[in-house]
């Protein structure tokens, strides 16, 4: 049925236009009841006048129906300010010709020239519909739309307009109108339902719909009064409409069958169709003379429902045999209405254009307006006010959690380097040489400084010995010096200036500590801004969240986003409705409403706002359930929250220290060479003065030796003496008393047993020689490391540091200690290895091939975490150190010490080394040994480890916690055994610590040391000469390595005479008497604990006031100062 011929549609002629003058009519209304000039409003009223012959010669296509609402509108405003009804003050007679009759109407109304053009445009929207062939979807579409036009012009004309000015205007042939434009508007969409395949049941209801609009037309077409009103016209319009009605009809009938047949039912199949049949017979004898489209469509139909009703009862009677019920006893077909008059609105701008007469205003249309400002305002009040509210309480909440949204979940931003150190990095890329440049402008000063102050010293001793030969000669000869006058002031002249440059060093130091200082605290600072970024980004902490802290980050950020998006929303609409009310102005409206409808205008125009009101009543609402939410959210978020807050404390602070550091690299060069400078002027005149200092005490010297010969000349010669007589000589066999010692010991002298002997005069020019031979050794490198140090007065000297050779640098605290003696192998000395320096201490190992490691340090020492235990104590658990991998092979603890081995691997190299970890736990930081017999059995252990490993010349690493004290006294001791052992005698120990001292600084650093070595190594003698019938086993020198800087040869101790023995020579060495620095006689050494704190019992005192305390600031400058 989709391709069946289209039936014809009825629409109505339009209505032809009389006179309407209605200027004059309107031009003394204003004058009269505006106060106006109405001349000024000549061009408002011409373009009324324009816009009324276009409607009275309104064109037949849609752009006519637009002018016939503009006209229309155009009209309403007119009347709600110029009153031009029936009865009323510029009322003039409005003239149309009526369609049935064709007879003229006039009325003094200007309704009935608004009802005219209302019965206008709904007679153009049906000329339209009707013209339209609806061959197309678009087309049925457009014919529809007209159709429904039409019947909202005739239904707006039939409710706002009940006068009946013309007999084509009643109320009868109006509601004729608006059900025969309903129902070919429901034609059209029956049509397009079947062109779209529709189901078969809604096509069926739809056109059932079609048959109850013709239906009522019918209906009115058969009312008498109806036919007396059409004339002619209502005889074809009734016969069109029946067939319309059977025709239709029987298209429901159709769909039904075809419904039956989806569903099986063939019986009411067959039903349907037989009625279809017998409807659409009806409909073809109510079709003669009808047009050709007509009977087109009724032949093509009765083809369709024949076809489909034979096709039906044959399969009926020969295949299914159900009964055909009857039509009556089958469900009646509905309609389904999908068709409506569309309103017509007279006032509505998209349609009527702008106001022509917006200027004439009446007063009334004011008042109004004012009312309804009020009202808009109240609303906004209303609305303002519980906004308000809310947000009040939500600004106190939000203060109280101090939840910022921005760093809640700012965990991106510990992820990348700030710009800020991003530029000094780039700054430093472009600048390779920075730290290098600083640190030796450092190193320069440091020399400089170094030159300085040893030359001061200089003369200080020189004024000091020539002080001290004054008073020798004083007490000699019982007079002063006959030096000359001029010499006498030329020294005081010096010791004037020494004085004076002595004061400027000592206040200068101070600036160069602070200025060394501040290079240690930024050098490791500027070397990482300078290296990768890598390691830039690694040096930031970084957060350490759990999966469920992250999780509580997300749920707090979620919510405090729902938070901002409460607030914009809030805002956004409060905006929205603050626009809206200023924008709304009804003026207009007002203008055409009557009086007695304001407050109803006025509720419809507020409604406008109830959209927005809900909105933000929504979003008010929502806020307390947010605000719950957001509790519990920070009640799990205060733990993440104190973490992220150090967090960002360290990130800061790190972040200005890396900064203070790059901006302090100018001011530390500046600094560093306003000191050399400085130091390089004060240099040239100190070295002026030390040459006048050694002349001038040449001078005296020269005087007082002539004053000291001619004074001896005058004295007798000294009486000879007889020799002591020698001690009894036991005969072999013979008993000795009781704890007498052997014979072999009866030669030392008697006081070795009850303490130790002056030393001879020899030994007192051993510190002076050996102070000014670590005059020229520099620390300056270890001075550039101070967070590698353990204690910043124990550093290793330049010249014999162990250089790192594949290290982030080359700089560890450890110095090699050689020529002690040939039978033992060469030592490092080092400090025990910090938390951060571990890695290090193994990279020296590996690269140094150390196949023995000694450690002096006590357990008590590491339990109270003073030394970290930087090896595997368990097996199968190793430890990493950087690149290096450190495994426990082996564990066995002896009497004296314990000793493992340990495997020692380098990177993912398959490789690995074994060592031996000797370790000595009864040596106390402060003390010594329990006993000499453990310590020197340890040492003849270290010694048999040494000479089983290959290769022999490999260093021994030695260490206690500083790695001179205790490391010390081990090497002295360990060195003098060696040299007894191989049959040399007992060496002499000032040579060897003078060696120690030259190779590591504060070597040998307690006297209690010195005087245990000294009773250990006669110990050991003892027994060695107590061993039966066996003379002392000789050791053989150990092979010696190369020596990395050749050593100054060591100038011999003056001597007042050869020892008869060495064991004489040992017993004659006292530790009272013995130091480094002969000004330091008599008083107790200085260390790190005892100037922080004084210690009880067996150990140092803290020193005198009287000492100099710029020696305790600096060590860089003296060898022995602490």
């Amino acid at each position: 049925m989709e391709a069946v011929p289209r039936m014809p549609m009825i629409w109505l002629d339009l209505k032809e236009a009389g006179d309407f003058h209605f200027q004059p009519a309107v031009k003394k209304f204003v004058l009269k009841n505006y106060g106006e000039n109405p001349e000024a409003y000549n061009e408002e009223l011409k373009k009324l006048e324009l816009l009324r012959q276009n409607a009275v010669r309104v064109p037949r296509d849609f752009e006519g129906c637009s002018v016939l609402r503009k006209y229309l509108g155009q009209l309403h405003y007119l009347q709600s300010r110029v009153p031009m009804g029936a009865g009323q003050e510029a009322a003039v007679p409005v003239t149309w010709t009526e369609i049935f009759s064709g007879k003229s109407v006039a009325h003094e109304d200007m309704k009935y020239e608004q009802a005219c053009i209302l019965y206008n445009l709904g007679a153009l929207h049906s000329m339209l519909g009707a013209m339209d062939k609806r061959v197309s979807e678009e087309g049925m579409k457009v014919s529809c739309t007209h159709f429904q036009c039409a019947a909202g012009a005739f239904a707006y004309l039939r409710e706002h307009f009940p006068q009946a000015y013309s007999v084509d205007m009643s109320r009868q042939i109006l509601t004729l109108n608006v059900n025969l434009m309903l129902g070919q508007a429901q034609e059209c969409l029956l049509e397009k339902s079947m062109l779209d395949n529709r189901k078969s049941f809604l096509v069926a209801r739809i056109s059932a719909q079609v048959v109850d609009y013709y239906k009522e037309a019918c209906r009115a077409l058969e009312n008498p009064d109806t036919a007396s009103l059409l004339g002619r016209i209502q005889k074809d319009w009734k016969k069109l409409v029946q067939m319309k009605i059977y025709y239709f009809a029987a298209v429901a009938h159709l769909h039904m069958g075809k419904q039956a047949e989806e569903q099986q039912k063939f019986g009411e199949q067959v039903a349907y169709f037989q009625s279809a049949l017998d409807k659409l017979n009806e409909a073809i004898k109510l079709a003669k003379g009808q047009p050709d489209t007509v009977q087109d469509a009724l032949r093509f139909a009765m083809d369709v429902i024949g076809g489909k009703y034979n096709s039906a009862k044959k399969d009926n009677d020969f295949i299914y045999h159900e009964a055909v019920p009857a039509l009556d006893t089958l469900q009646p077909v509905k309609g389904a209405p999908l068709v409506k008059p569309l309103p017509v609105n007279p006032t509505d701008p998209a349609v009527t254009g702008p106001d022509i007469f917006a200027k004439l205003v009446p007063m009334a249309a004011h008042e109004a307006s004012s009312l309804y400002s009020e009202e808009k305002a109240k609303l906004l009040r209303e609305m303002m006010a519980k906004i308000e509210d809310k947000n009040e309480v939500l600004d106190q909440f939000m203060d109280s959690m101090q939840l910022d949204p921005e760093t809640v979940d700012n965990l991106d931003t510990y992820a990348h380097i700030p710009p800020q150190l991003m530029e000094k990095c780039a700054a430093l890329s472009v600048r390779p040489d920075t730290v290098k440049n600083l640190v030796q402008s450092m190193q320069v000063l440091s020399g400089v400084f170094t030159d300085v102050e040893a030359s001061l010293k200089d003369i200080r001793d020189l004024l000091e010995e020539d002080e001290r030969q004054e008073q020798k000669l004083h007490e000699a000869t019982g007079q002063a010096g006959a030096s000359p006058a001029a010499a006498k002031a030329e020294l005081a002249e010096v010791r004037r200036e020494w004085a004076k440059y002595m004061e400027v060093h000592e206040k200068a130091s101070f600036t160069n500590n602070e200025l060394h200082r501040a290079m240690n605290l930024h050098v490791g600072n500027l070397r990482l801004l300078s290296g990768p970024l890598d390691q830039v980004r690694a040096a930031l902490p970084t957060p350490a969240l759990t999966p469920e802290d992250k999780a509580v980050l997300q749920n707090l950020k979620r919510i405090l986003a729902k938070v901002q998006e409460m607030r914009d929303q809030r805002v956004s609409l409060e905006q929205q409705l603050r626009e809206l009310i200023q924008k709304d102005d009804i003026t207009a409206s007002l203008v055409t409403t009557d009086h007695s409808e304001m407050k109803k205008l006025f509720e419809e125009q507020l409604k406008k706002y109830d959209q927005l009101k809900v909105y933000l009543e929504q979003n008010l609402a929502a806020q307390d359930n947010v605000l719950r939410a957001l509790t519990e959210a920070n009640v799990q978020y205060a733990a993440v929250r104190r973490l992220l807050g150090e967090l960002d404390q360290k990130w800061n602070s790190t972040l200005q220290t890396l900064v203070a550091s790059y901006e302090a690299y100018e001011d530390l060069m500046k600094k560093s060479q306003e000191g050399k400078d400085f130091y390089a002027d004060l240099e040239s005149k100190v070295a002026a003065l030390l040459e006048r200092a050694q002349a001038t005490c040449r001078a005296r010297e020269a005087a007082r030796q002539q004053l000291l010969e001619r004074e001896l000349k005058k004295k007798p010669p000294p009486r000879p003496t007889a020799p002591k007589p020698l001690l009894p000589r036991r005969e072999d066999g013979e008993p000795g008393e009781p704890g007498e010692p052997a014979e072999e010991l009866r030669s030392l002298p008697p006081d070795m047993a009850t303490g130790p002997r002056p030393p001879d005069p020899f030994l007192g020019a051993a510190p002076e020689a050996q102070e000014l031979d670590a005059r020229g050794r520099s620390i300056a490198i270890a001075r550039c490391y101070s967070l590698k140090n353990r204690h910043q007065d124990v550093m290793p000297y330049d010249g014999n540091r162990v250089v790192l050779r594949s290290g982030k640098d080359d700089y560890i605290n450890a110095s090699c200690v050689q020529g002690l003696s040939p039978y033992c192998p060469p030592l490092v000395a080092t400090q025990a290895p910090l938390p951060g320096t571990a890695a290090d201490f193994w990279l020296m190992v590996h690269e140094q091939k150390v196949a023995v490691i000694v450690m002096l340090v006590s357990e008590a020492e590491m339990e109270k975490q003073k030394v970290a235990r930087y090896f595997p104590t368990e097996r199968g658990q190793p430890v990493v150190h950087g690149a290096l991998r450190v495994a426990l092979s082996s564990v066995r603890a002896t009497e004296t010490h314990v000793e493992r081995v340990l495997s020692l691997q380098f990177r993912d190299q398959s490789l690995t080394r074994s060592l031996v970890h000797l370790h000595f736990p009864t040596w106390p930081e402060l003390g010594l040994p329990d006993s000499p017999e453990h310590l020197l059995r340890f040492i003849q252990e270290v010694h048999a480890h040494c000479l089983h490993q290959r290769p022999l010349h490999t260093p021994v690493v030695v260490h206690c916690s500083s790695g001179v004290g205790r490391t010390g006294a081990f090497a002295l001791l360990y060195a003098a055994v060696q040299e007894v052992e191989a049959g040399n005698g007992i060496p002499q120990l000032p040579q060897l610590v003078r060696r120690m001292r030259q190779q590591r600084k504060h070597m040998l650093q307690e006297k209690l040391h010195l005087r245990f070595c000294h009773e250990a190594l006669v110990r050991h003698v003892e027994q060695l000469l107590q061993r039966p019938s066996s003379p002392p086993p000789l050791s053989s020198p150990l092979p010696e390595l190369p020596q990395a800087e050749e050593q100054p040869p060591l100038p011999e101790a003056p001597s007042l005479g050869p020892p008869s023995s060495s064991l004489e020579l040992l017993a004659s060495l006292t530790p009272e008497a013995f130091s480094l620095d002969s000004s330091l006689r008599g008083k107790q050494r200085m260390s790190k604990q005892n100037f922080l704190q004084a210690h009880n019992g067996q150990g140092l005192k803290a020193a005198r006031p009287g000492d100099d305390p710029l020696s305790l600031l600096d060590p860089l400058w003296t060898l022995n100062k602490t």
